[in-house]
C-alpha cells in the first residue's frame, strides 16, 4: 500500500490496535487511521485510549501521535482510537476541492500547474504557477467550473499504480503532491471520473469533445467518493504570492454558505441603491 492508511480507507475513524512504542507523549501504534500531516494536509484530530490527540507527524513514513497529557497506557497494551469525523470530513471535502479547482484551472489557462496546497481550519489555498492573469472573470469563471463538478456527481477513486505508467500516461498531473505519493516504484493517484466531461460547447471539455477525468493527479490525501460530497465551494479570491504563481483561496462548507450570503447581500444592496435589477448593476456601475 503506497502513502498512510488514513488516505486509502478515509471514512474508517474508530479502531482497536496495540500501543508498539511510547517516548513521552509521542506514541506509536501498531496499526494507525490517523492522518499525519503532509502535502498540505494537516494532522486528524480525535483521542488515543480517551487521551487527545494534539498532532500526528510522520517519521520516517510513519505515523507518531502527540498527545496532550502524559498517558497511562504502555507498549503491549491495546487501545480505543477516535478520529474526529467533523475535522477529518472536512479535510476530505477541501482537499477534493482542491483537485476539481486544479482540474478546471488546466482547462482554463494552457500552462497551469499545481504548485502546492494549504488547508486551513477555515479556509484552503492552492497555489498555481502560470503565466495567466487570473482576473476576477476568470475566478469567476474557476468558482463556476467547480460547483458543476460538485453538482455533477463524479465518481472519485484512488490506486495505486507502477511510476513508470504514470509517466507515461497522458494527463496524469505529478505536480506538488507527488513526493508525498510516491512509494518506491509506485505512486498513488486520485483521479475526479469522466462520465460528465463530454458537453458539446463547453469550453471546458476536450478540445476533440472525447471524454477524459476531470483530474488524475498523484497525491497522498483523504478524499471523499463522490464530488457531490464537497458540498458548498466558493472561491474567495487570489493573490501573487511569488513569480508565475497565482494563489486562489476557496472555503467550503459553512464558510462558503457565509461568503455567499455576504455577496448576495452586497447584490441586493446594489439593486436597492441604484434601483435597477441584479442583471444591470454592472453597467449601471459603468455609467460616467
Amino acid at each position: 500500500m503506497t502513502g498512510q492508511r488514513a488516505a486509502a480507507e478515509p471514512y474508517a475513524t474508530r479502531f482497536e490496535t496495540e500501543v508498539t512504542a511510547i517516548d513521552g507523549r509521542r506514541v506509536r501504534l501498531e496499526r494507525s487511521h490517523f492522518y499525519g500531516a503532509s502535502g498540505g494536509q494537516p494532522a486528524d484530530r480525535g483521542t488515543i485510549g480517551g487521551i487527545t490527540v494534539a498532532d500526528v507527524r510522520l517519521v520516517d513514513g510513519e505515523q507518531v501521535h502527540v498527545l496532550a497529557e502524559d498517558p497511562s497506557i504502555r507498549p503491549g497494551h491495546r487501545v480505543l482510537c477516535s478520529v474526529d469525523w467533523s475535522f477529518r470530513m472536512y479535510c476530505m471535502r477541501a482537499h477534493t476541492a482542491s483537485h476539481v479547482l486544479v482540474g478546471a484551472a488546466r482547462r482554463l489557462f494552457e500552462d497551469a500547474t499545481d504548485a502546492g496546497l494549504e488547508i486551513g481550519p477555515e479556509t484552503a489555498h492552492v497555489d498555481l504557477e502560470t503565466t495567466a492573469t487570473v482576473d476576477d472573470e476568470r475566478l469567476l469563471e474557476l468558482d463556476e467550473a467547480v460547483n458543476r463538478v460538485v453538482w455533477e456527481s463524479r465518481p472519485v477513486s484512488w490506486d495505486d499504480v507502477p511510476l513508470s505508467r504514470a509517466r507515461d500516461r497522458e494527463g496524469v498531473a505529478l505536480d506538488a503532491g507527488a513526493d508525498a505519493a510516491v512509494e518506491g516504484e509506485r505512486v498513488r493517484l486520485v483521479t475526479i471520473g469522466d462520465e460528465n466531461d463530454r458537453r458539446s460547447g463547453s469550453r471546458l471539455a476536450g478540445s476533440n469533445g472525447a471524454a477524459t477525468p476531470w483530474d488524475v493527479s498523484a497525491c497522498g490525501g483523504t478524499h471523499v467518493r463522490n464530488t457531490r460530497e464537497i458540498g458548498p465551494v466558493t472561491v474567495l479570491g487570489s493573490s501573487t504570492p511569488a513569480e508565475n504563481v497565482t494563489r486562489i483561496e476557496l472555503a467550503v462548507g459553512p464558510q462558503a454558505i457565509a461568503r455567499r450570503t455576504a455577496e448576495k447581500r452586497a447584490a441586493f444592496a446594489a439593486t436597492t441603491a441604484l434601483d435597477v435589477a441584479l442583471e444591470d448593476v454592472a453597467a449601471e456601475l459603468e455609467q460616467p
